[in-house]
């Protein structure tokens, strides 16, 4: 894993952080994820093998009569070894696991019956799926047995519904699924409007039957024998990328047996390797650290396609076509990006940022229709075709913030990056007509000599679209145009555009405050049409928490920092973050918000209090929503019921849906909880965001950190923290050679930078304010230590490999022992 010379990271770390399953999953939700950026799905137990829910990144069905557009699931692939090798009443021993290190899942067993193992993984750079089955007959099985491996697809109704309804015609969604055999594979055909794609199977080591059981179901069967080691190969492609998706398919898989599969695995170590070697984190609590990488792992798993990741389950849908919610949300979706970059992982934020790129036209038609020309403007919910749907719904009609917080992610890339090139090709021309919307938009008040805008609203609002002088809308534009200014400054162009955008952000209205009752001085929401403060203190309630537009000139806007200390609107957004509502987590950015604030015990009590109340899934998935005890069978019985109920919706049948339906079969995760939460662990260990790097700006008390992490300005950047509070030194590598700003981590005390080289030759720095000032040459890295300090032996970080299931209260990562 990552190196520098601050420690040293053993090969073995990540091993720590295995997902270990001691009883099988027999439910999908239960389920490991596994894929390579594009496809993917999930992997769990039947009795008698595996089932595998395989599904794809650009499998999104045009919108019709049933729902909106919809990510549908690709196809079923079910192994069935011929005999009981994981059916728990014949178990003497079991073992699952997801390892993150190397992207695998395994799955072993003994039964009186066989020695049973399979592993999975799917190939970085092919979109092939790898299954090795290799199990060994027992003397009550003398004779063995045969592989069974089914390929289907029947389709299934998408959940459209928030959460409260589908379509109950039985005949939608079933898609158009037509089953053959080619020689020895089998082959699925599917086509929506406007898609195409084909599955198609192969099993190599054996001499199989190929054969259709129906219009949309194929098998493969292996002879009977004794002793089985085989391998499955799936494949799946679509014409997005090939005219013929059957023919590609096929050479797909031609391809991966011509080079062997041990080559095909050579790579998939290889590519994982190379992607953990770009960061690091060692935190003071293993089980948010298991979390934070089980984060990188999927989005490196889903990440690398056509589009960006769907905040609804991702690609980790288990059951069928069966997606809740299905259309994309802004904001929602927005929250898989936040912390990529600090992470060291642009590359997989570049599916989300090309997608809206390509959607520029279809925006920019919406910006005129709502009355700004040149410009773009996305409503809060959409397609990734373009449709702005239910833009004219009243909780989202004035919300103009979804372009500009796009584009923030647009500069948070270039930021990190420093890619002049990416800047005058997409950055810019983003941000400058995200800019240029409130640009035709905002009215100027003689009077006050201010801008304003009316009617509009705080992100989503339930309660009324008709406000002024929406904060969230102010905190963009300052966001939004300050990036254009640096931008346009960088690229050397439209100094008269740099000039409006600054009189803007110098005459914007001001920020609404108002005290709240035990929390103090907090900045609000907007104000009503006739300047009182919205909302008023009987209507400010949780609802606020949800969004947190209030603490938004901290995050996402990145208005202010710890720099800011003593300023009235750093002291009310704190007042905020520590008075957050316990039970409100699914999309609240306030762990984010708090690590900004330097809070890093809030920090944990917030990530505290969603772990415990949305981490339903064992294996490391968040549930979507925070009301999820509304479906308990207990609720009116217990006092307190989003703790007490312990999440007996997930496996009771007697769980419902507000309108009668069970809850069971809608079962998903949602990406946002997790995602938010380790954008926050970045900002404990990292800060960038005011043009000067922080070490440990937000750590907890009793915390021993260590990490490897990007900065802005290009600047890779490793440190530890020792257990007696003290910075053991700064290691930071310029990879554009920019000029570099580093607050002090040693109260003042007088430092030295040398080159980080056999000579150790030392540089000439500045220090002003505590902040350390030195040049930079691209691609050369630097050690900053205190004066006169002696290099002692470095911390060598290592990992036992995981071998149990991980608690932390109500949640568990794994599964334990049950027979």
């Amino acid at each position: 894993m990552a190196q520098s010379p601050i420690f040293e990271v053993d090969t073995s770390y990540l091993t720590k952080h295995d997902i270990v399953y001691k009883t099988p999953a027999y439910e999908g939700f239960e389920g490991f994820p596994i894929g390579n950026g594009d496809l993917g799905g999930m992997v769990w137990n039947t009795k008698n093998g595996v089932e595998i829910q395989i599904n794809k990144n650009d499998l999104f069905d045009q919108p019709n009569a049933e729902s909106e557009a919809t990510l549908r699931g690709g196809a079923r692939l079910s192994i069935d070894l011929g005999v009981p090798a994981f059916d728990w009443l014949y178990l003497d021993d079991f073992d699952s696991r997801l390892s993150l290190k190397n992207a695998e899942v395994s799955m072993q067993s003994q039964t009186p019956f066989s020695e049973s193992k399979i592993t999975s993984w799917v190939s970085p750079n092919k979109n092939v799926w790898v299954v090795n089955i290799k199990s060994d007959a027992k003397s009550p099985n003398a004779k063995g047995s045969k592989i069974h491996v089914d390929l289907e697809r029947w389709g299934s109704r998408a959940f459209a519904g928030w959460y409260g309804g589908y379509s109950k015609n039985t005949k939608i969604g079933l898609g158009n699924t037509q089953a053959s055999t080619l020689n020895k594979d089998i082959v699925l055909e599917e086509s929506f409007e406007g898609l195409q794609f084909s599955v198609v199977c192969r099993i190599l080591g054996a001499d199989v039957v190929a054969q259709i059981i129906s219009e949309k179901r194929a098998q493969l069967t292996t002879s009977q024998e004794k002793n089985h080691e085989v391998t499955v190969l799936i494949s799946l492609v679509t014409s997005n990328e090939s005219d013929n998706p059957t023919t590609a398919a096929i050479e797909l898989l031609n391809a991966v047996e011509k080079e062997t599969v041990s080559k095909e695995k050579e790579q998939h170590t290889l590519w994982w390797d190379n992607f953990w070697n770009q960061s690091f984190v060692h935190l003071g609590n293993d089980y948010i650290e298991n979390l934070y990488y089980f984060r990188r792992y999927l989005m490196a798993s889903s990440s690398r396609g056509k589009y960006p990741v769907v905040f609804n389950g991702g690609l980790w849908t288990w059951n069928h076509d069966v997606r809740n919610w299905v259309t994309p949300h802004h904001w929602n979706t927005q929250q898989q990006y936040w912390g990529l970059a600090a992470q060291n992982d642009t590359e997989l934020m570049l599916p989300y940022i090309n997608t809206y790129f390509s959607l520029m036209p279809q925006a920019e038609k919406h910006a005129k229709m709502r009355g700004s020309d040149d410009a773009i403007l996305w409503s809060e919910a959409h397609d990734f075709f373009g449709k702005m749907t239910y833009w004219d719904r009243g909780d989202m009609l004035n919300n103009f913030t979804p372009a500009t917080q796009i584009a923030a992610i647009f500069w948070e890339y270039y930021q990190f990056t420093d890619d002049e090139e990416f800047l005058k090709e997409k950055g810019y021309p983003f941000l400058k007509k995200a800019a240029e919307f409130y640009v035709k938009k905002l009215q100027w008040d003689v009077d006050k000599k201010e801008y304003f805008i009316y009617p509009s609203q705080p992100y989503e609002s339930p309660r009324t679209h008709d406000l002024k002088n929406p904060i969230t809308d102010r905190n963009m534009i300052i966001s939004t145009m300050t990036a254009c200014v640096e931008a346009a400054k960088t690229l050397r162009v439209d100094d008269k555009k740099v000039a409006q955008w600054q009189h803007i952000i110098d005459h914007i209205w001001p920020i609404p405050f108002r005290s709240e009752p035990k929390i103090g001085e907090i900045m609000q929401l907007a104000y009503n049409p006739d300047g009182s403060v919205y909302p008023t203190p009987e209507v400010y309630g949780k609802w606020t928490n949800h969004f947190s537009g209030n603490t938004s000139l901290v995050f996402p806007a990145n208005i202010i920092g710890l720099g800011n200390q003593d300023s009235r609107e750093f002291k009310a957004a704190s007042n905020v973050v520590k008075n957050h509502v316990p039970e409100i987590n699914a999309i609240s950015p306030d762990a984010i918000v708090a690590a900004r604030l330097g809070l890093g015990d809030v920090v944990m009590d917030r990530m505290r209090n969603g772990i415990r109340r949305l981490q339903h899934f064992p294996q490391g998935l968040f549930y979507n929503i925070d009301h999820w005890y509304n479906l308990s069978i207990y609720m009116d019985s217990v006092a307190k019921p989003d703790i007490t109920t312990q999440r007996d919706y997930i496996y009771d049948a007697r769980a419902k849906y507000p309108k009668g339906h069970p809850a069971k079969p809608f079962i998903q995760a949602g990406m946002e909880t997790l995602s938010h939460y380790s954008a926050a662990v970045n900002e404990m260990l990292l800060q960038s965001n005011e043009g000067k790097i922080r070490v440990f700006p937000a750590i907890p008390d009793g915390w021993a950190p260590a990490f490897k992490l990007r900065a802005r300005g290009a600047f890779l950047v490793a440190s530890e923290k020792k257990e007696d509070g003290q910075v053991s030194g700064i290691w930071i590598k310029s990879l554009k050679g920019n000029h570099c700003k580093v607050v002090n981590p040693w109260d003042g005390l007088k430092v030295e930078i040398h080159v980080d080289n056999p000579s150790r030759t030392k540089i000439k720095h500045q220090e002003k304010d505590g902040v350390i000032h030195f040049k930079t040459q691209p691609n050369t890295a630097y050690i900053i230590a205190l004066k006169g300090s002696k290099q002692h032996g470095k911390m060598i970080f290592k990992g036992d490999k995981n071998n149990a299931p991980k608690h932390f209260l109500e949640a568990t990562l794994g599964k334990n022992k049950n027979f």
